[in-house]
């Protein structure tokens, strides 16, 4: 096949409904894919019924069930483009979206990957589709895709485009994990290759409440955000002892450069907050507090902003008093401490918008108790006070 030539992956398991859905926005691609696989993933319903009309479109391979990781290493071992596309058999790609990324990385050869954005949508029991937002999203750097996607997933499979090469030096899926196995590989592949982006929506992620995982380890709809959580954490406990310190700077940067390391440090300790990895995050602010008294520059003032901007666990976070008192010691630690606590403060505002239009007055209280005690000058934070206020 050609350098431009791609295999379109789709895992399935006992989705048979909507996977043909799936599979007709890839068969209706004004660029279509040279090859299409779908991983029958040991599916009990009438999947292999449902694909029989493709047959001359598609190459079937079929698997017990051992989950999706193991479903694309079988079929990443025989594909035969030297693109791969892997798209979930929920969703629904733009006709346009093979060719966008194609463009892509036809415009810029030394991008190892493309991606672009999507939206959300889910199909109500009558029938009525009711579209959402394009769900989280970050305007990054191709040299800051790394820390950007460490802070939270935003480029997703189905709007990837990556190089098969790139595959093989990221290793293969980890059939270990039942979920977050795609951010895994993410930031494998995020580590190791570069990035061409679009602004532009590529496909349009379902939502819905069916099952997850594997025939063993069924993951239900009410359990779902806890689970991704603890498989979110195991990888970021492997992360943060495996990552050089140095990976989480803008690639241009370096760690001899003057402040790095503080810089590094801080926001390696933002990456696992947004874990809740808070004895990891405390002990790399803590660090951080300590190397310099130099004040905070714009950069690190900004990555600090993002310590709260997690999708899940804030409020159970902040209300626990072992992450409020790790504030506490981090502002008394130093003059630069103290400024990082501030920073923190500052940050956290917003989230006391958010509760007061939610209606959770007490909850909005309670922060913004915390942002004033950390915003008041205390032991290491020598700021200026009216001189009115100074005893002669």
């Amino acid at each position: 096949m050609s350098a431009h030539s791609v295999t379109a992956l789709i895992p399935t398991f006992n989705r048979a409904e909507l996977l043909v859905e799936a599979l007709d926005s890839i068969l209706a691609q004004t660029r279509r894919p040279d090859e299409i696989i779908v991983i029958n993933d040991g599916s009990t319903d009438d999947t292999i019924a449902r694909l029989e009309p493709y047959r001359k479109d598609i190459e079937i391979l079929n698997q017990d069930n051992a989950g999706k990781s193991a479903a694309l290493n079988k079929a990443l071992n025989v594909a035969k483009g030297n693109l791969i596309w892997v798209f979930d058999d929920d969703d629904i790609a733009e006709p346009d979206a093979l060719a966008t990324l194609l463009g892509l990385l036809e415009a810029n050869p030394d991008a190892d990957f493309a991606y672009g954005r999507h939206d959300r949508f889910e199909v109500r029991p009558n029938g009525r589709v009711k579209w959402r937002d394009t769900g989280y999203w970050r305007n990054s750097p191709p040299d800051d895709f790394l820390f950007e996607s460490l802070l939270d997933m935003f480029a997703h499979q189905p709007g990837m485009l990556v190089r098969k090469s790139l595959y093989r030096k990221a290793g293969p899926f980890d059939e270990s994990l039942i979920r977050s196995q795609d951010y895994d590989m993410l930031l494998r592949l995020a580590r190791q290759g570069r990035p061409a982006p679009t602004e532009r929506i590529l496909f349009h992620q379902r939502q819905h409440d069916l099952p997850r995982g594997t025939a063993d380890n069924v993951v239900d709809s009410a359990e779902r955000d806890a689970v991704w959580q603890r498989y979110d954490r195991e990888i970021f406990y492997q992360i943060y002892r495996a990552l050089p310190l140095g990976k989480y700077l803008p690639s241009s940067s370096s760690l001899v450069e003057p402040g790095m390391t503080r810089r590094s440090l801080i926001r390696r300790g933002i990456v696992m907050a947004r874990k809740k990895l808070w004895e990891e995050a405390g002990a790399d602010f803590h660090r951080a507090a300590r190397i310099s008294d130099k004040p905070l520059t714009r950069e690190e003032a900004a990555d600090m902003r993002n310590t709260f901007m997690m999708k899940y666990g804030f409020d159970e976070s902040l209300m626990d008093p072992d992450v409020r008192n790790l504030f506490f010691e981090i502002k008394h630690a130093s003059p630069m401490g103290a400024q990082m606590a501030r920073a923190l403060a500052r940050a956290m505002i917003w989230r006391v918008r958010l509760a007061l239009q939610e209606g959770k007055i007490v909850h909005a209280f309670r922060l913004a108790s915390l942002v004033v005690r950390l915003n008041v000058p205390g032991k290491h934070d020598p700021r200026e006070v009216p001189s009115s206020f100074v005893r002669r």
